[in-house]
């Protein structure tokens, strides 16, 4: 059996925008698939809601609500991974994001805590910029 060169990983991002925290919730539970940049289906705005990001047939994870805090926190689990291209398994990852109040803003803290192939947690570094700063940060910004 190939053994699995995986490290345990927490990448944390943060963004504020000029947004409440209702709204900030609202896009996380109900608006994935306009930020989320793999293909979307299920439900994720309640608790043990169910859903699957998908590229073609490559990769491939269903996920679970674990956590979920109105206006406060959202807590995804992976509970079934596979990218085929190198059968990588994330399977047990947290996708954890902290809505924190500032004034008239509200600063979301989006954490992966999970596991990264050992050679690749810059691209994870990358992908968690891409989907929180850019266009998580660009749908909260510029509306749907």
């Amino acid at each position: 059996m190939e053994s699995k060169n995986y490290q345990t990983a927490k990448c944390t991002v943060t963004i504020e925008v000029t947004k409440s925290a209702s709204e900030v919730f609202n896009h996380l539970t109900k608006h994935v698939s306009k930020f989320w940049p793999e293909e979307f289906e299920g439900e994720s705005s309640g608790l043990n809601d169910e859903f699957v990001f998908r590229s073609g047939d490559s990769h491939y994870s269903k996920n679970k609500v674990i956590g979920l805090v109105p206006d406060k926190k959202v807590v995804w689990l992976v509970t079934d991974s596979i990218r085929k291209t190198d059968n990588f398994e994330w399977t047990g990852t947290k996708m954890i994001f902290d809505l924190i109040p500032k004034g008239n803003n509200t600063q979301l803290k989006f954490t992966y805590d999970g596991v990264v192939p050992e050679n690749e947690f810059d691209r994870l570094v990358q992908v968690c910029d891409m989907v929180i700063k850019e266009r998580l940060y660009n749908l909260l910004t510029n509306g749907d």
